[in-house]
């Protein structure tokens, strides 16, 4: 309950002051500022030899791959198609491609789950960002021929045409992070343990400035003129596919806490990521875009508490 209102309040507060003020300028200085506090403190305890763990986990490292990176975003271009939006498809197709999340190590550590392997996951699926970032950029040259034209008319000229640099993502939040990682462990052990014992107040304050400086954008105003139809849709494509994704979860994992591992790593989705890339998309894919990302916040924030309860009694 508490990361719903935060996010609400972060969200109603962006756009309030967006409203008013009309909004910031995007500067990509928000994707640092996620790779620092939120990606860096994860790596403090990472080993490179842990990597060693996947030949001893090949079959939920597989589960992982495969649920993800196949069913789940063929489940999310069908939802998208159906939709009859591309920029509701794109959003669902990018929320496919980003499972796990900042906050995924939370809940695998609260439930039982096989920790180490559920950080290996989580950083197996950020080192794929690049080969995600490359798929995500092709998809609406290929997907807009399914499509109408989608609606670019409160569109800031100014900033239309700015796309995702494929590299960008990849050094941002994974090579930068991990160089810092490895530069506090060696030479500033104190602030490793200061960030270590108050990860989730930094984490939980990260994500409310990220969240309220992205519904503040200029850009973000664009979802005072999508048409209520078009939000109905987003509100029942997003939840069809985290129905999907939490039904897979549960019955293509095992009770056992490896398979509770991969559990959370199916069930949620990187939120935060995604609406930082779905700020460069917008530009492109309309206003509709924005609106699965925003759902998914809902969804998955006032979900996780219950399936964790679900999930430690089915442990018992």
């Amino acid at each position: 309950m508490q990361q719903i209102i935060l996010v609400v309040s972060a969200i109603v507060l962006g756009l309030g002051y967006g409203a008013v003020s009309g909004g910031f300028a995007f500067s990509s200085a928000v994707c640092l500022v996620a790779g620092v506090f939120l990606v860096t403190p994860s790596l403090f305890k990472f080993q490179l030899s842990d990597l060693g763990l996947i030949r001893n986990q090949l079959p939920s490292v597989g589960a992982n791959l495969w649920v993800n990176y196949a069913f789940l975003t063929t489940v999310a271009l069908i939802i998208g198609y159906l939709s009859g939006d591309i920029g509701i498809a794109g959003a669902l197709f990018l929320l496919a491609l980003l499972p796990g999340g900042g906050m995924v190590m939370m809940w695998i550590k609260t439930s039982g789950a096989n920790t180490k392997l559920g950080f290996i996951i989580f950083m197996l699926n950020l080192a794929l960002l690049l080969p995600i970032t490359l798929v995500f950029g092709m998809y609406f040259d290929l997907a807009q021929g399914f499509f109408p034209a989608p609606d670019l008319g409160a569109v800031d000229m100014a900033s239309a045409g700015r796309q995702v640099m494929p590299f960008a993502p990849f050094m941002i939040l994974i090579v930068i992070p991990f160089l810092l990682s490895r530069l506090a462990r060696a030479s500033f052990p104190a602030v490793v343990g200061f960030v270590e014992k108050h990860q989730p107040v930094i984490s939980k304050a990260t994500m409310f400035a990220i969240v309220f400086y992205l519904f503040s954008l200029t850009t973000s105003q664009m979802l005072f003129t999508v048409p209520a139809s078009a939000l109905m849709t987003a509100l029942v494509a997003t939840g069809a596919f985290y129905a999907i994704a939490f039904l897979a979860a549960r019955y293509l994992t095992q009770n056992t806490p490896e398979g509770r591992a991969v559990y959370w790593h199916i069930a949620t989705r990187y939120i935060t990521l995604a609406l930082i890339l779905a700020v460069f998309s917008i530009d492109t894919y309309g206003p509709t875009f924005i609106l699965p990302v925003m759902i998914a916040y809902f969804i998955q924030i006032g979900a996780a508490g219950f399936l964790r309860t679900r999930m430690l009694a089915r442990a018992a």
